[in-house]
């Protein structure tokens, strides 16, 4: 049975990033898909790697916290991230989140060349994002470098297939907005479960 886990990272449920999180809680739950959401500002999620968490220095220590979150994440083979594109990149709860959860070890390793390995293969991503910058100038001038860094960097350094959807120019949640939105979910949530 497939797991799908969101990581829901906005402080409010309003807006674009709320409208993203409530089309895709309704989606799956009318495909009737098991799907847990980790709201990390309702969590208080301490974003913060700590001294004794800093693997490259030596030290590995997770808290229980982030040991739960390793759990789901292993149980889960579909994810999805739903966050705002801040001055072109995630927020820094959803970056914290990366730094001290997908550690060496659980989201990858390194064999004795220094070449690396994902760990996290067999699992799908999705992730939905928006920003008040118009698309033209997420394409064409900032070269769409925050998708790229949670795909490629992130995700992709793991193991872990995604596919992408923003929304640009979110000022005003509009119907047209929100249909655009709808259609997004629908898309995402189909490459998700589409083999």
């Amino acid at each position: 049975m497939d797991k799908v886990l969101i990581f829901y990272a906005h402080p409010n449920k309003d807006g674009f990033s709320g409208c993203f999180l409530k089309n895709t809680c309704e989606r799956l739950d009318n495909l009737g898909r098991e799907f847990e959401v980790l709201d990390l500002y309702e969590m208080n999620y301490n974003p913060l790697l700590l001294p004794k968490e800093h693997y490259s220095s030596g030290h590995d220590e997770l808290s229980l916290e982030n040991k739960e979150i390793q759990l789901k994440i292993s149980a889960a083979n579909k994810l999805i991230f739903i966050y705002p594109t801040w001055w072109q990149n995630m927020p820094a709860i959803l970056k914290g989140l990366f730094d001290r959860v997908l550690v060496k070890g659980f989201g990858f390793r390194f064999n004795k060349r220094g070449m690396y390995f994902g760990l996290l293969k067999g699992r799908k991503a999705v992730i939905f994002t928006n920003t008040g910058a118009p698309k033209f100038f997420i394409w064409l001038l900032a070269s769409n470098r925050s998708l790229r860094n949670i795909k490629k960097d992130i995700l992709g350094f793991c193991g872990i297939k995604s596919r992408a959807f923003s929304i640009g120019g979110a000022a005003n949640l509009t119907e047209l907005k929100k249909s655009k939105i709808k259609n997004q979910v629908k898309k995402g949530i189909a490459y998700l479960f589409n083999d």
